[in-house]
């Protein structure tokens, strides 16, 4: 008896496929990137309220505000809300996500006792430029590549947005069969690692016995009917730098009565690749974006730098930030100039899976029938990391999973996309994982 439930919750999550297929490729549409999603907030409290839920956190309710990183200046906050309301964004609820606070959490109480579960879907776009080219890009052929220029669902957030409004659906039509509670969190800003700090020391992870995070990934060639995977997965430490120079503009005839600001940038590029690696653990350096100059002949007096620094460890992170620091300021005193660091994300290291959950799970899938992968992790951040410290803290446990797809192309492409047949999978296993942990399915 105990499977009949996820057997119905299993039918009822197939049955979503259309639904989920058109609201993936709404959001798709209407990408917004970390801190802008305010359409794509209002659109999920709407759609939360009108399935029934009664509790929705919405914006300030889900953060503590001091905590966020890497917010954008006010004019950029005001001209996407306004874009926002123009594409559609729903009021009131609207109004509730201004100024940076694009979070949403439907929380289900079943009034029966039982383990307090958190699921953690990230709803934010890259700062990517997508394919306009219908000869390359299905979302271009179908038309709903981003209207937003240089925002882009590059990395399945639009699916895991779905996937969450699609297991808070399922969970809702079942509530009287569950027990405990249930909390389903909507997270801005997880590209560039600034959206989950703000959340997690807010106090709605405190109670959470079990946290569950997803991300859609590509099959494995050696696996290529893999419904989903998993593996020990650590978060690099991460730390993301907008580096600001400043110089003094002269023309460019008479360099000498100036401070070139182009000069110190280069210097700070070559000597940050140049760090010697630490024994301390494997480390990434990339210096992403450079905006700078005014003319041809205008000795550059501004420069903007994004960079980030990634360590296997907080020790070999703890080695590189400084030194890339010192390589930055005195680069820049070499020129006559100053620099500003910010930082604008962050992540700790740390192991966001709790291995024995792990090993519990994969005997657990492959019993229920999914098949799964266990790839290699990679050297990646991801600021669910936040999340799953905060709940390990307290005595929690935490792992993240992969829904297996086809991949049109690698994850930040301009031409990436998924193939939505898979999402009802997602979701099938979401579900599978919650009543598991509620006792209910063996």
């Amino acid at each position: 008896m105990a499977n009949e439930l996820y057997n119905s919750m299993a039918a009822y999550a197939e049955s979503k496929a259309d639904y989920m297929r058109e609201t993936r490729q709404d959001f798709h549409k209407h990408a917004e990137a970390g801190w802008h999603e305010i359409r794509t907030c209002s659109i999920i409290a709407d759609r939360l309220f009108k399935m029934g839920y009664t509790k929705v956190l919405m914006g300030k309710e889900c953060f503590d505000a001091d905590k966020r990183m890497g917010l954008p200046d006010q004019e950029e906050l005001d001209y996407v809300y306004q874009r926002a309301l123009e594409q559609g964004a729903i009021q009131p609820y609207a109004e509730k996500f201004k100024d940076g606070f694009t979070c949403v959490i439907a929380v289900l109480e079943t009034g029966r006792p039982g383990p307090v579960i958190a699921t953690r879907q990230d709803i934010d776009a890259l700062g990517v430029f997508e394919c306009q080219d219908p000869e390359q890009h299905r979302p271009a052929k179908e038309g709903f590549a981003s209207i937003n220029p240089g925002e882009m669902h590059a990395c399945g957030h639009d699916s895991h947005a779905t996937i969450g409004l699609t297991v808070a659906e399922t969970l809702l039509k079942h509530k009287d069969q569950l027990c405990g509670t249930v909390k389903i969190l909507f997270q801005p800003a997880e590209e560039g690692v600034r959206g989950a700090r703000g959340i997690a020391y807010s106090g709605v992870m405190d109670d959470v016995d079990y946290l569950i995070g997803v991300h859609m990934g590509p099959r494995p060639k050696d696996m290529p009917d893999a419904d989903i995977g998993f593996g020990y997965a650590t978060s690099m430490a991460n730390a993301k730098l907008d580096v600001y120079l400043t110089g003094k503009a002269c023309h460019a005839a008479s360099p000498e009565n100036g401070n070139n600001a182009m000069l110190a940038m280069a210097a700070i590029v070559q000597g940050v690749y140049g760090i010697p690696r630490a024994s301390a653990g494997d480390a990434r350096i990339n210096v992403g974006q450079v905006i700078a100059g005014s003319g041809r002949n205008v000795v550059c007096d501004r420069v903007k730098m994004v960079m980030e620094l990634r360590g296997l460890n907080q020790p070999s992170l703890d080695y590189l930030r400084p030194y890339a620091e010192r390589i930055i300021h005195n680069a820049a005193a070499m020129h006559g100039c100053t620099a500003e660091i910010k930082l604008m994300g962050a992540t700790p290291s740390l192991l966001i899976d709790t291995p024995e959950l792990v090993d519990e799970m994969v005997v657990f899938a492959e019993k229920m029938g999914f098949k799964v992968a266990k790839p290699k992790a990679g050297p990646t951040s991801e600021d669910f990391s936040y999340l799953a410290q905060r709940v390990q803290e307290h005595g929690g446990k935490s792992f993240f999973f992969r829904c297996l797809t086809t991949c049109a192309a690698p994850g930040h492409a301009v031409t990436y996309d998924i193939d939505e047949k898979d999402l009802p999978m997602g979701v099938k296993f979401f579900c599978a994982a919650i009543t598991k942990l509620m006792g209910l399915t063996e």
